[in-house]
């Protein structure tokens, strides 16, 4: 459970798509989301969990979309964005969240359908203006639950998630610090490249994988 709440809340739980015109409140857009993952993985945990390709496969197809990756790049290089050429800059944003992926995706194996809460907004606060929190309650089998508050803003289309906070820490904050060491000491093209190694291929559509976790999402898919 500790993966979810410390590293993957922020780039692995997304965000359904909201009309342009007049989106949901962004609590009950997470929320929606959070239960349609949490059936997922319920259908097909044993599966995905010997076969971490088809989840990383998973985490691209429901969540990459949703994620406002880019902009979160900009915020972890800070002065290095502007030093940045753009393939630089797109580059480090999709390598970044990539090498989150292959890390991280395992951790959505712990998620139910109980042990996170969204918490229901009592106002809209800064959703007006494109900018929303949306508190989370993350059942880590500790005294009390985790509180975690994601940061969203709102595209053209849709809510995405930038950052979370959690103890009064940004998650992107903490990137950054570490990031800006390595760049000083490395380069940033350096870096990236390392980045870039570490996300690996793109997994694919894990519903075409030939193993029981492509089966059973095929299944899924099919009774849906």
């Amino acid at each position: 459970m500790k993966q979810i709440a410390v590293i993957g809340i922020v780039f692995l739980v997304g965000f359904a798509p909201a009309p342009a015109a007049a989106p949901p409140p962004p609590d009950q857009v997470v929320a929606a989301s959070v239960r349609e993952l949490a059936a997922l993985v319920a259908d097909c945990r044993a599966p995905l969990a010997v076969d971490p390709v088809a989840m990383r496969g998973v985490v691209d197809r429901q969540l990459r979309p949703k994620v406002d990756v880019l902009y979160a790049g900009q915020l972890i290089l800070g002065r290095h964005w502007s030093e940045a050429d753009p393939d630089q800059r797109r580059r480090f944003a999709e390598a970044l969240y990539g090498s989150l992926v292959a890390r991280y995706s395992s951790g959505l194996l712990l998620l139910t359908d109980r042990n996170v809460t969204v918490v229901p907004a009592t106002g809209r606060p800064g959703a007006d203006d494109g900018e929303a929190e949306v508190e989370l309650r993350i059942d880590a089998r500790l005294a009390a639950p985790i509180p975690v508050f994601l940061q969203l803003r709102r595209g053209s289309d849709r809510w995405r998630v930038y950052d979370a906070r959690w103890e009064g820490q940004s998650y992107l904050l903490s990137l950054r610090n570490a990031f800006a060491q390595e760049i000083r000491r490395d380069g940033l093209e350096t870096v990236i490249r390392r980045l870039e190694a570490s996300a690996g291929a793109a997994a694919g559509p894990p519903e075409a994988r030939e193993t029981a976790a492509g089966r059973c999402l095929r299944g899924r898919q099919a009774r849906t």
